[in-house]
C-alpha cells in the first residue's frame, strides 16, 4: 500500500518501427512519459494525431447536435441502473483502428446530421409561417385583392398597418392624403392611403420617415389577406406535423446511436491525447526515442515487452538522489478498501518526495470521525443502503464514492450503538442492548427530553483526546519524512521542537487539571486523572520539555546558519522568524486542539434536531407521519453534506498541514483505462 517504486526507463528504436512502440506503451499502460524538449515530430505519429483530432471534432459535434450528454446522470445511475456500454475493438495497430473508428462514424455521422438538418430547417419554417400568420391575424377578414391597389394609374394606393401616433403624425405632414382607416385593436388600425401619383416620390419619404412599411404578401400567396391567412394556416398545421415526425426521427436516431457515437467519441480522445503526447521523438535523424517511468515491480516485464529495441532502465527515488526527485511522479498502489479514500488525499493534493502516503490513515480515521458526528443506528443504516446502491451500479469514481459512504454508514451505525441512538429514540429501550455514553435524558413525556450533561462532557472530552492522537499522528509523520528526506537541520530546530512542544504542552495541561484548574502544579502532589502521576513530576518535565523546545524553535535556525549548516539566509531574520514561529504554534495547536469539539458538537446538534422532529408524535400516527419522515429524510440529506465537509475539515486543515504540502506530480497513465471501449491489440 501507499507509493509505488518507479523505475526510469528509456526506448530507442528505428523510426520505422516507431508505431510498434507506441502500440506496445499504449498496450502495457503504466508508462508516465518525460515529456521532450524537442519539437521533431514524426511524420507517421503526427498525420495520426491530426486524424484523431478531427475524428473527435466530428463526433463531438454531432453529438452536441444530439444533445447527448457525455456521462449518465448520478441519479440515473443509482435509482434506474443505467449502465454504461463497453465496446471491444480489435486493431494491430493505430491506422488500423482509426480507420475502423472512421469508417464506423461515417455513415452514422452522415444520417444524424441530414436528419438534424431538416428538423431544424422545418423548425426555422414553422417560426416563418408562424410570423406571417402574426402579421395576417389583424386583416384575415379583409377579403380585398391587395393586386388591385398598385394596378391604378391616376392614384398610388398603400395599405398601411399603423400605430396611432405615426399616424397622426402621417396626417400632420401630409395633410391632402386620403386615409381610410379601421381599427384593429386600441392602438393599431388598418389604413389605405391614397395620393397622386406624381406625389409618389413624397410619399415614399414620408412614410420611410415615419418608419412605417407598406403591407404586402408574398408573392407565392393569395393577394386576399382571408385567403392568404387560411392557407398559411394549413400550411403551418403541415409543417408542424412534418416537424413533430422529424423530431421523433431525431429521438431515435440518438436512442439508436448514442452509445455507439460516445464510445468512438471517446476513442478519439484518448487516440488524441496519446497520439498527440508521443509525436516528439528526439533530435536524431533515423532513431526515435521515449523515456519514461513506470512501476519497479513490472521492469522485467517492460524489458520483456521491448527486447526487440534498445532498453535503459534505472531505479529512481523520492527523496533526490543523483536526479530531481521533484519531477519524480507519484503512483499510488492502495488495495482494497483504501483505494476509494484516496480521494480524500487527493482533495488536497499528491504527496511528493519523501512525502508518506496519508491514505492508508486516512482510511481508517474518515469514517471514524464521519460516525461520530452522525452516530446514530437508523440514519447510518439508510445511509449505508444509500451506498451500498451506489457502489453496485456505479462505476469508476462514483463507485468510489459509494464506498466511501459505505465504510462511513457503518460507523456511523456503531457509533448509534454506541450512543443508543435510533432515529432519535433510545436503542436499548427498543432492543435490549446496553448504552455506552448516554447522550439523551428521556423522562416519559417527549417534549421534556433534553441532553445528558454527563454524556454531553465525556463526548467533549472524548473529541479533544481524538484530536490530540489525530495532531500528534501528524507531527509524527512530519519527523519520519524528515528523516526519509536526511533533512537533519530542519528536523533539530523544527520538526522535533513542534511535536515535543506539542505533547509537552498536552501533559502540561492534564497537570493543569490535576492541580484543581490552578498554575500552582510544581507544589500539588495530586495524581493527573487518568495518568496516574503526580502532578508535580508531570508539570515540571512538562514546562522543562516545552520551554526547551521554544528554545530551539525561536534559536535553532539562527544557531544551524551561524554554525554554516545553512547557506544563505540571514541569521537575524532566522532568530526573528523563529520568535514569531513560537507564538504562532502555540496559537495553532491550541485552536488545532479545540477545533476537534466539532465531532462532539455535530453528535448532539444530530440528536436535538430528531429530538425536535419526534415532538410530532405527540399527535395521533395519521397526522405525525408524514413530517416526521420527510424531516428524517431532510436530516439525512443535508447532514451527510455538512459532516462530511466538518470531516475533510479535520483533515486538510488539522492534520494534513502538520506534515503534507502535496506539491507531488500524479503519474499519468500514457493510456489510462477508458469506460466506453476497450482494444484488444493484435
Amino acid at each position: 500500500m501507499g507509493i509505488a517504486a518507479l523505475t526510469k526507463v528509456a526506448v530507442m528504436a528505428p523510426r520505422s518501427d516507431y508505431q510498434e512502440v507506441v502500440k506496445r506503451l499504449a498496450r502495457f499502460r503504466d508508462f508516465h512519459m518525460i515529456e521532450k524538449k524537442e519539437l521533431r515530430f514524426d511524420p507517421s505519429t503526427q498525420e495520426l494525431s491530426v486524424r484523431a483530432v478531427r475524428l473527435l471534432a466530428q463526433v463531438d459535434q454531432v453529438t452536441k447536435d444530439l444533445s447527448i450528454p457525455l456521462n449518465p446522470a448520478m441519479l440515473d445511475v443509482i435509482f434506474r441502473g443505467v449502465k454504461v456500454q463497453r465496446k471491444e475493438y480489435q486493431a494491430s495497430g493505430w491506422r488500423e483502428l482509426l480507420d475502423s473508428a472512421e469508417k464506423e462514424a461515417e455513415p452514422i455521422r452522415n444520417e444524424i446530421r441530414a436528419a438534424v438538418n431538416r428538423f431544424w430547417q422545418l423548425t426555422k419554417d414553422e417560426a416563418d409561417v408562424r410570423s406571417l400568420i402574426d402579421a395576417l391575424k389583424a386583416v384575415s377578414n379583409l377579403s380585398v385583392d391587395l393586386s388591385r391597389l398598385g394596378a391604378l394609374k391616376r392614384v398610388k394606393a398603400i395599405l398601411l398597418i399603423a400605430e396611432s401616433g405615426p399616424l397622426a403624425e402621417l396626417q400632420r405632414s401630409f395633410p391632402e392624403l386620403l386615409l381610410v382607416t379601421q381599427a384593429i385593436n386600441p392602438t393599431q388600425s388598418l389604413v389605405v392611403v391614397g395620393a397622386p401619383v406624381e406625389d409618389s416620390a413624397r410619399l415614399d419619404k414620408v412614410l420611410k420617415t415615419l418608419s412605417m412599411k407598406p403591407f404586402t404578401l408574398p408573392e407565392n400567396l393569395p393577394q386576399n389577406p382571408a385567403g392568404a391567412y387560411k392557407k398559411l394556416t394549413e400550411q403551418l398545421q403541415r409543417i408542424t406535423r412534418e416537424r413533430t415526425d422529424a423530431e421523433a426521427g431525431v429521438d431515435k436516431l440518438r436512442e439508436k446511436h448514442a452509445e455507439r457515437l460516445l464510445a468512438i467519441r471517446e476513442l478519439a480522445e484518448a487516440a488524441r491525447n496519446l497520439l498527440d503526447e508521443v509525436r516528439a521523438t528526439g533530435g536524431l535523424d533515423r532513431i526515435a526515442t521515449i523515456s519514461g517511468y513506470i512501476p519497479a515491480n513490472r521492469e522485467t516485464e517492460f524489458v520483456q515487452q521491448f527486447t526487440s529495441w534498445m532498453v535503459f532502465h534505472e531505479p529512481v527515488s523520492r527523496v533526490g538522489e543523483g536526479h530531481d526527485a521533484s519531477k519524480v511522479p507519484t503512483l499510488f498502489v492502495n488495495r482494497g478498501p483504501t483505494k476509494p479514500f484516496e480521494q480524500i488525499t487527493h482533495q488536497q493534493g499528491i504527496p511528493g518526495g519523501p512525502e508518506v502516503d496519508p491514505t492508508p490513515i486516512v482510511t481508517f480515521v474518515f469514517p471514524v470521525f464521519f460516525g461520530i458526528m452522525f452516530g446514530d443506528l437508523g440514519h447510518g443504516l439508510v445511509l449505508t443502503a444509500f451506498a451500498y446502491l451506489i457502489r453496485r451500479r456505479g462505476s469508476g469514481s462514483l463507485r468510489q464514492w459509494g464506498n466511501i459512504f459505505l465504510a462511513a454508514g457503518v460507523a456511523a451505525c456503531v457509533m448509534g450503538v454506541v450512543v443508543g441512538e435510533f432515529f432519535g429514540f433510545s436503542l436499548h429501550e427498543l432492543v435490549k442492548v446496553p448504552t455506552y455514553i448516554e447522550i439523551v435524558l428521556r423522562p416519559p413525556v417527549v417534549q421534556q427530553a433534553t441532553l445528558d450533561p454527563v454524556g454531553t462532557t465525556t463526548l467533549l472530552v472524548l473529541s479533544i483526546f481524538i484530536g490530540i492522537a489525530h495532531i500528534i499522528t501528524g507531527l509524527s509523520l512530519d519527523i519520519v519524512q524528515a528523516i526519509r528526506g536526511h533533512e537533519t537541520v530542519e528536523l533539530l530546530t523544527h520538526k522535533i521542537p513542534m511535536l515535543v512542544m506539542y505533547v509537552s504542552g498536552i501533559g502540561f495541561g492534564f497537570a493543569f487539571i490535576g492541580a484543581g484548574y490552578t498554575f500552582d502544579v510544581l507544589s500539588t502532589s495530586n495524581l493527573v486523572p487518568l495518568l496516574g502521576v503526580p502532578t508535580s513530576t508531570l508539570g515540571g518535565v512538562s514546562l522543562a520539555a516545552v520551554f526547551a523546545a521554544m528554545i530551539a524553535l525561536a534559536s535553532g535556525r539562527g544557531i544551524a546558519i551561524m554554525a554554516g549548516k545553512v547557506k544563505g539566509e540571514s541569521v537575524g531574520s532566522a532568530f526573528a522568524n523563529g520568535g514569531i514561529e513560537v507564538f504562532e504554534a502555540i496559537s495553532r495547536f491550541l485552536a488545532n486542539t479545540i477545533s476537534y469539539v466539532r465531532l462532539a458538537i455535530m453528535l448532539l446538534v444530530h440528536a436535538s434536531l430528531l429530538l425536535t422532529v419526534n415532538m410530532f408524535l405527540v399527535f395521533p400516527l395519521y397526522i405525525s407521519l408524514v413530517p416526521v419522515v420527510l424531516f428524517n429524510i431532510l436530516i439525512i440529506v443535508f447532514e451527510v453534506l455538512i459532516v462530511y465537509i466538518q470531516d475533510l475539515r479535520l483533515h486538510i486543515y488539522e492534520f494534513f498541514t502538520k506534515f503534507f504540502d502535496a506539491q507531488g506530480e500524479p503519474f499519468r497513465k500514457l493510456f489510462p483505462d477508458r469506460v466506453r471501449f476497450r482494444i484488444n491489440w493484435t
